[in-house]
């Protein structure tokens, strides 16, 4: 998973708490319905979305070479009528930072004086397993088609009790496996993890989530002069 599949995975996590994932077809584990129950807070939770601030923290582990890669900084989300805005600062790389304006993605590296500019539909294109983000209001088609999703059990994910879930896609991808956690006291994802199909695995975790508390960020990254800007 390259660098700028990886930034996607970022977006599709901040994406997830506008999906109206109500109407989602689901495998029922038991007969107590605890995956509709899960299912359905987030779903009112996601009504209620308009800011996110959290600190992230991004780690992924090459099973075949060994050792890790790990990112972190902080995230701002935005959900407005009109559409979707993040930005994320980089303290790992230092300076570095990604915005979505909308449907384009921004990717600024100082260090090397670059900023690569692509869009949800491009990356979408290049990555069948988060088609759905090209597209976050009109999702829950595609993830019924695409997704079997179980809910595995409760877990402790630092302070946090959390819902499991597991999202195995039912089609070609390179995506064995995706999986969330979700907090039970806010109905949010916290945690979000995707196993390759050569058994990498990237984990992409929120803490210091603040909800609805405003932000004081600019969503457009301004860069130094001579950046060399790459379409891609």
């Amino acid at each position: 998973m390259n660098l700028i599949t990886r930034l996607f995975l970022i977006i599709a996590v901040m994406g997830t708490v506008s999906f109206a994932i109500s109407n989602i077809s689901v495998s029922r584990p038991s007969a107590n319905g605890k995956l509709d129950e899960v299912l359905a807070n987030m779903e009112r939770t996601a009504r209620t979305i308009k800011t996110i601030e959290s600190d992230m923290r991004q780690e992924k582990r090459n099973m075949q070479i060994g050792g890790k890669e790990i990112y972190s900084g902080k995230i701002f989300f935005l959900h407005d009528k009109k559409c979707d805005k993040v930005r994320i600062n980089y303290d790992n790389p230092q300076g570095q930072a990604v915005a979505v304006l909308c449907e384009e993605i921004d990717l600024y590296q100082p260090s090397i004086n670059q900023m690569i500019v692509t869009s949800r539909r491009a990356q979408a294109a290049k990555n069948q397993e988060f088609s759905f983000i090209a597209t976050p209001y009109k999702s829950v088609p595609e993830l019924k088609s695409q997704y079997n999703i179980v809910y595995v059990g409760d877990e402790q994910v630092g302070n946090a009790a959390t819902a499991k879930l597991d999202l195995t896609p039912k089609g070609k991808s390179s995506v064995q496996k995706l999986t969330l956690w979700v907090d039970q006291s806010t109905w949010l994802p916290i945690k979000y993890q995707v196993t390759e199909k050569n058994s990498n695995v990237t984990t992409f975790s929120l803490s210091n989530l603040k909800k609805n508390q405003g932000l004081s960020v600019d969503f457009k990254i301004k860069v130094a002069p001579g950046t060399k800007s790459i379409r891609q």
